[in-house]
């Protein structure tokens, strides 16, 4: 299922990440700042996963063309994971950008990856919406629909 949840958050993300770049003559600061910190939260976890520094910080606000060198660049790495062997997969250490110390397995932090970007997705929807920009539906029944 975490594969197929990888698979729907990338969809979602390039979807959406296109919808933005096509609308970003009339974009408010909100949506942009939301998506960043979703692809540099992405980038984050991606980056502890694989033991290294993280290039971002979780609220650095990007332009959208950085967005999408991040999207691309963690969306490699996601898709790089071997999902039938995630739950032997061993527990992360990392510390926080607060400086909170944790152990984690990496199926718990995949499902969080990929839960935090549906939160925030549908907070940039309601973003769009109130600046009468139509939003776009990227529900996971949606990328069923399509990709079945």
């Amino acid at each position: 299922m975490l594969s197929k949840f990888c698979k729907y958050n990338n969809w979602a993300n390039s979807f959406l990440l296109d919808t933005l770049i096509a609308n970003s003559s009339s974009l408010p600061e909100s949506c942009i700042s939301l998506f960043s910190h979703i692809v540099n939260a992405q980038t984050i976890w991606v980056s502890r996963i694989n033991g290294i520094t993280p290039s971002v910080n979780v609220w650095q606000v990007n332009d959208l063309e950085t967005c999408k060198v991040l999207l691309e660049e963690s969306v490699k790495a996601l898709s790089q994971i071997d999902y039938s062997e995630v739950t032997a997969l061993p527990i992360i250490k990392y510390t926080t950008t607060t400086g909170d110390y944790y152990e984690t397995a990496i199926s718990d932090i995949l499902l969080h990856v990929f839960n935090h970007g549906t939160y925030h997705r549908a907070q940039i929807a309601k973003e769009m919406k109130l600046n009468n920009i139509k939003p776009v539906n990227t529900d996971y029944i949606q990328f069923v629909r399509l990709k079945s």
